[in-house]
């Protein structure tokens, strides 16, 4: 009886070198949509890598990089007990002890998922568990961070989610708090840190659910390795710090400008969704600003500074290398504080502008908005403002935008022409919800607007009559959405889905 010889699995043959850089492909998977450098569908990978069969299992093993992210549910982690008592699970405990043991000396990237599981299948609404989710949530923080602190020299990016603010404002405390124990070290090699509110409903209804707040403390004043005298010196710095996001969390703006001001490295600052009435100051923003010379993105997203604030006329601040820039507001409420930003903002090298109406329950129409924002559009086409507030510059705030995206922006045909008209390298533009905006690009061939540098046009929705016309422009790329293959069934044109659509307007 001969034996039948099992053919040995090609990737079996793979010399060790070529298998392990194949693993860390795997498994530092990048979610874009997020921004973060890996995924956090792909963070458990490791474990499943290490148990195919032995020589995987020692392969994986040997090499760090493998468990460097730390992604961190608490819903798998924390046990809750009568009487406000908490416990950890001690499977996903030591799953997560395991991981900083294999990581060795690995620089960690560190997901902290604090979000309520029933508020995340009632999106745009709240649980009614929410308060006791997030208060037990809170409650565990310090202990989980006690753990971590051990391995701070070694953080990368520190990221901590929640839909309710009681577990970002305890997560900020721990991280703003002097502790004894904790000085002279330092997050020396962190690069990346994002706080993030992330439930609709709470972005459009903040001021019902804001806890009491501790703005005295420093931000982020632990990560400096600073002690109780100095706070923050400049021997204490953030070297590598070059991401900071903060969705829906207040801070003490005048200490978060003492943190960003030591390094001077930013590159990348958002500030979303905060309360009118604990954003910051013209002059805090303007030299929070200031303290960030290398800035290449900037997202006001709902936040910045208002006008019912004290304001000076102060000097416009420089970013020669800002090449992306998100604007976002509720209505007509904050376009005139976004005039008075932009005035004080030099940004000639700007490539892309995103601009959007965030509020996700009141639809816009018009009549509602299309005074303010048509003055928005307005200063970034010209540079000239009536408001007492504003700046008027003397030459176009854009001169070298290539990529622009609007998103429920109302306003009239006339307005988004003049607007438009004012980007002679404008190559990719993306219309989302926003009425008038394509009317206005279709105007006839003797209209000012420059459609001949346009590469690529992304609409939504869009009108058969619509379709036809952008049919006739010529070295034009379409990417549509909406009703045109209902109203027209022979006729063929490119699709792509929701969420694709949004990764290209949001950059």
């Amino acid at each position: 009886m001969s034996s039948q010889v099992v053919p040995r699995c090609h990737i079996e043959s793979l010399p060790v070198e070529l298998l392990s850089y194949i693993f860390t492909l795997a498994t530092h998977d990048c979610d874009s949509e997020e921004g973060r450098a890996f995924s956090p569908e792909s963070v458990t990978l490791p474990t499943v890598l290490a148990s195919v069969n032995s020589r995987w299992r020692k392969l994986a093993i040997s090499v760090p990089t493998l468990w460097s992210t730390l992604s961190i549910d608490l819903k798998a982690l924390v046990r809750s007990h009568p009487n406000h008592v908490f416990t950890f699970h001690q499977q996903p405990f030591d799953q997560l002890s395991s991981f900083i043991t294999r990581s060795k000396h690995s620089s960690l990237d560190i997901l902290i998922d604090a979000r309520d599981p029933k508020s995340r299948e009632l999106i745009g609404c709240m649980s009614p568990s929410s308060t006791e989710t997030s208060q037990l949530y809170a409650d565990c923080l310090p202990h989980l961070f006690a753990f971590l602190f051990l391995q701070m020299d070694r953080w990368r990016s520190l990221e901590v989610i929640s839909d309710t603010l009681k577990p970002l404002c305890a997560a900020l405390r721990l991280l703003s708090s002097h502790n004894p124990t904790r000085s002279g070290s330092a997050a020396s090699r962190l690069e990346f840190i994002k706080l993030k509110r992330s439930n609709d409903f709470y972005h459009a209804h903040a001021e019902q659910f804001l806890p009491p707040m501790e703005l005295d403390s420093v931000p982020f004043a632990v990560l400096t390795g600073a002690s109780d005298q100095d706070t923050i010196a400049p021997c204490h710095s953030l070297p590598k710090l070059r991401h900071v996001d903060i969705f829906g969390v207040p801070l003490n703006w005048a200490g978060f400008l003492r943190t960003l001001g030591v390094g001077h490295c930013i590159q990348s600052l958002e500030l979303s969704y905060h309360d009118r009435t604990l954003r910051p100051t013209f002059d805090q923003f303007s030299a929070i600003i200031n303290a960030c010379p290398l800035l290449r993105r900037l997202v006001i997203r709902e936040s910045g500074p208002v006008l019912s604030q004290p304001y000076h006329r102060r000097g416009v601040v420089s970013l020669p290398m800002l090449e992306e820039l998100h604007l976002g507001y509720v209505g007509y409420v904050e376009t005139d504080s976004l005039i008075a930003l932009l005035s004080r903002l030099d940004a000639p090298n700007l490539v892309a502008l995103s601009i959007e109406d965030v509020n996700p329950v009141v639809p816009r129409t018009i009549s509602e908005t299309g005074t303010n924002v048509e003055n928005l559009l307005s200063y970034c086409a010209t540079g000239f403002s009536e408001h007492p507030a504003a700046v008027s510059r003397t030459s176009m705030l854009f001169p070298k935008l290539q990529r622009l995206s609007l998103n429920r922006v109302h306003a009239s045909v006339t307005a988004f022409s003049i607007f438009m008209s004012a980007f002679s390298e404008l190559r990719d533009l993306s219309l989302l919800r926003t009425p008038n905006a394509l009317a206005a690009l279709l105007l006839d061939a003797d209209a000012t607007i420059p459609r001949h540098s346009i590469t690529s046009i992304l609409v939504s929705p869009v009108t058969q009559p619509e379709f036809l016309k952008l049919k006739q422009l010529k070295d034009v790329g379409l990417v549509l959405t909406g009703d045109v293959e209902e109203l027209s069934p022979s006729i063929s044109y490119p699709t792509i889905s929701a969420s694709h659509y949004y990764d290209w307007a949001a950059w």
